[in-house]
């Protein structure tokens, strides 16, 4: 019996020296196991993990927000006009354009002046001119270079504008399909921003009387007809409007362009220069210019403080005087001065000399007549504008005011 217990009691001493052992082990385990939790383990891991993840997710979202821009910009999206920061860009509201750079809609742009701004039509775009700027000064090449990058459109000021944004209805691209040659596939507009209602009008200047009835003797418009009602509509509406910037060349036998180069469409009776006139942008209601646009152009070059040529070289501030009453120093005439004087006293292609020009708007002054609506007494008698390179620019200055019958066949288009 006493080897039997002494048999059994080693046994079961065995039994547990090894499961404390086997605890000792277990214990020492899970020591290391919580250490590798707690300390850069598991927890560490997953947590790494989830950073990871995180991390992968807001670049992938990024990525998706420039894809969208791109999309939204460039592929027909985009909010197409204004500023939300008058004056200054804002890249939530970047103009959306076409693959040419044209406006995809109707675009306004506003100034840190809230009257004064630009109404870009949709097809079209404000461009860069050769001088690297907006603006040409008399004597700077004014041609076209470039299509302003949609990117700059909100940065357009109130200075820019006074001074005469060019803007174009199609890609720069020539007659040749390259960047140069001699006829443009692009017309050229200038802007004429009008602040206040009361300086759209008609002005005395070089004429006899003014009125809005036909009274005998007097200059005067049909103000009740729709296309005038429209267009003083559109003017109040806009702030402005659209005057191109050469003497109408010949599109075809019914339709008028303003080209850079072209010589000036004459042989035209003023019954058809409204028809070619209308024809040029009949969606967007183009006509032959009003008495009233063309008194407020040189009213606005006024104001702006417009540099015109000198009649001692160099420039100078144009003033009333050179609009009423001399416009020798920035016309085409038979005896200018200055620098507008260099091939002077024949008719020339639009843009062909530098100082023939205002606020970017070429041969408002000489070269030739241009046909306006205005009527004269109650006969046929119409009034062309601006006078011609035979006469004298101390004569038949910018502002002055002739008159031929409607279907007489030897003056220019304005639209």
């Amino acid at each position: 019996m006493k080897k039997r217990e002494k048999e059994i009691f080693t046994n079961r001493g065995i039994t547990l020296v090894a499961l404390i052992i086997t605890i000792i082990v277990l214990l020492i385990l899970a020591g290391v196991s919580l250490s590798f939790v707690f300390n850069g383990g598991i927890l560490d891991k997953a947590q790494q993990a989830v950073d990871k993840y995180q991390n992968e997710s807001e670049k992938e979202q990024d990525i998706l927000d420039k894809i969208d821009k791109y999309l939204e910009n460039e592929l027909g999206g985009g909010t197409g006009g204004g500023t939300d920061t008058p004056g200054g860009p804002d890249d939530t509201d970047v103009p959306a354009v076409d693959g040419n750079g044209l406006a995809k809609e109707d675009t306004t742009i506003t100034t840190d002046d809230p009257n004064v701004q630009i109404v870009i039509p949709k097809g079209f775009a404000p461009v860069i001119l050769q001088t690297g700027r907006t603006d040409s000064l008399p004597g700077e090449n004014g041609a076209v270079k470039e299509i302003m990058p949609k990117e700059d459109w909100n940065s357009i000021t109130k200075e820019d504008i006074n001074k005469g944004i060019v803007v174009v209805d199609n890609k720069i691209t020539y007659d040749n399909g390259q960047t140069s040659g001699t006829v443009p596939d692009f017309n050229e507009y200038v802007w004429v921003p009008i602040t206040d209602e009361s300086k759209f009008a008609r002005n005395g200047w070089n004429m006899d009387t003014l009125a809005d009835v036909s009274t005998s003797g007097a200059f005067w418009e049909e103000t009740t007809s729709k296309e005038y009602r429209d267009m003083v509509s559109s003017v109040s509406m806009n702030k402005g409007f659209y005057i191109s910037r050469y003497e109408a060349s010949q599109k075809d036998s019914t339709t008028a362009q303003s080209k850079r180069g072209q010589n000036p469409w004459v042989n035209v009776s003023q019954t058809s220069a409204i028809t070619a006139s209308s024809n040029m942008k009949e969606s967007l209601n183009s006509h032959l210019i009003y008495g009233i646009e063309w008194d407020s152009v040189l009213q606005w070059a006024i104001d702006s403080q417009a540099k015109i040529g000198s009649a001692s070289g160099g420039t100078k501030t144009i003033t009333e005087d050179d609009v009423e009453s001399d416009s020798r120093s920035w016309g085409n005439y038979g005896n200018s001065v200055g620098g507008a004087a260099t091939n002077s006293g024949s008719r020339k292609p639009g843009g062909t000399n530098e100082y023939w020009k205002v606020n970017n708007i070429y041969d408002l002054a000489g070269n030739v007549w241009e046909w306006t609506q205005e009527k004269y007494s109650t006969g046929t008698g119409r009034a062309p504008r601006g006078g011609y390179y035979n006469r004298n620019g101390d004569s038949t200055p910018a502002a002055y005011r002739n008159v031929y019958d409607e279907s007489d066949t030897y003056i220019d288009v304005r639209v």
